[in-house]
């Protein structure tokens, strides 16, 4: 028995029992993506991250081009025939790999309030990558998930490559990831695949009404600011710097057995200074000028009215993040929050408190080192 036959033979049998066990499989593949991100991405601004990722991207346009040619007939035979169905496993793999690094780096930039709506919609594109695989198989499926992780995966790309952050580099990122869907769809309609019309496609609205509904998310300060992030915050009644480090005190009632990173309620009495820490992460060779918006919530008019905006410049580079202090005296008792922006008004994070005037009896003193 030739060495040919024996890895026909073996070819064969996987593929039998990847279709007596393609739920299983499938799951296999979406986990595994999964669980190969976790353990091996480490920073946004990492060069070998980003070079697998966007290994991974040119591999999902390959394999995308190369079902459109296998359709067309171009390529036939028991080649043919034994390569197209593992073209789904592993469709399925590369987009469970990009769509989990994507949901990773972007959670890391999320300000819940604002961010959650396309953080959700990320997590269910890729649940929806394993149980609606055949749906996104469809032409019109795959282009759009196409460009929608090239162009995620460009929005921190691009600020990472130019060491600064700008709207325009999103809409950079937009039209690179829709020139790639374009370039794919020029193929599918080449050799028979799709088909144009006068008044277009639907595969061109498709992607033209995604396309604003990200540029739009953008202004509306829907999409986080990749890459900058924040690693750490809250409210103290010091925030002192050490050394190299930050020593972190406030006060509470009680002891817990586990102690939150800062006091929700801060006990104030005249002449104290409430002091926000915040430890921003940006990449190497990026400064970003960062803003400390005080907000005091006024219970008549129920909103939120800015009292101060006060900002610092952030060096990038460091694993935990820049650390940074603003403080402001004179609050009054209420609810308050801080809210962490960059100079163009993306928000990274809200840091909510309370102020209520200190009580008679004794509080236990927290103290952090950061």
């Amino acid at each position: 028995m030739t060495a040919s036959s024996l890895i026909s033979g073996l070819f064969e049998k996987l593929l039998k029992q990847y279709h007596q066990n393609e739920r299983l499989v499938g799951w296999f593949f979406f986990l595994a993506g999964i669980i190969w991100d976790v353990l091996t991405l480490r920073r946004i601004d990492n060069v070998l991250d980003n070079a697998i990722l966007l290994s991974y991207l040119l591999i999902l346009i390959f394999i995308v081009v190369s079902d459109i040619l296998i359709k067309a007939n171009l390529f036939q035979g028991r080649f043919a025939e034994k390569v197209r169905p593992w073209l789904t496993p592993i469709t399925q793999f590369l987009l469970g790999a990009l769509l989990s690094a994507i949901v990773i780096f972007y959670a890391r930039s999320i300000a819940w309030a604002s961010h959650l709506g396309i953080w959700l919609i990320l997590v269910v594109s890729l649940v929806a990558n394993e149980f609606l695989h055949r749906r996104f198989n469809s032409l019109n499926g795959m282009l759009l998930m196409l460009f929608g992780c090239s162009t995620f995966i460009f929005a921190w790309l691009f600020p990472v490559l130019a060491s600064s952050m700008s709207p325009w580099l999103f809409r950079l990122a937009t039209v690179s990831g829709l020139a790639l869907s374009a370039c794919v769809l020029v193929m599918a309609v080449r050799f028979g695949q799709a088909k144009i019309y006068s008044w277009g496609s639907v595969h061109i609205w498709s992607l033209l009404l995604f396309a604003i509904f990200l540029n739009v998310g953008y202004e509306r300060d829907w999409i986080p600011p990749v890459p900058l992030s924040v690693s750490a915050g809250g409210v103290y009644q010091q925030a002192d710097r050490v050394g190299d480090d930050y020593d972190l005190e406030y006060l509470t009632v009680k002891e817990w057995v586990f102690f939150p990173t800062y006091g929700k309620i801060f006990y104030y009495e005249t002449g104290d200074t409430v002091s926000c820490f915040t430890a921003i992460f940006a990449p190497n060779n990026m400064d970003e000028r960062i803003y400390h918006v005080w907000e005091r919530f006024d219970e008549d008019t129920k909103s939120w009215n800015a009292t101060d905006r006060i900002g610092f410049l952030v060096s990038g580079g460091r694993d935990g993040g820049y650390r940074g202090v603003t403080r402001k005296r004179k609050v009054t008792p209420g609810a308050w929050r801080i809210v962490v922006e960059t100079a163009g008004g993306k928000t990274l994070s809200r840091i909510p408190f309370e102020v209520v005037p200190k009580p008679v009896e004794a509080l236990q003193k927290i103290q952090l080192t950061r």
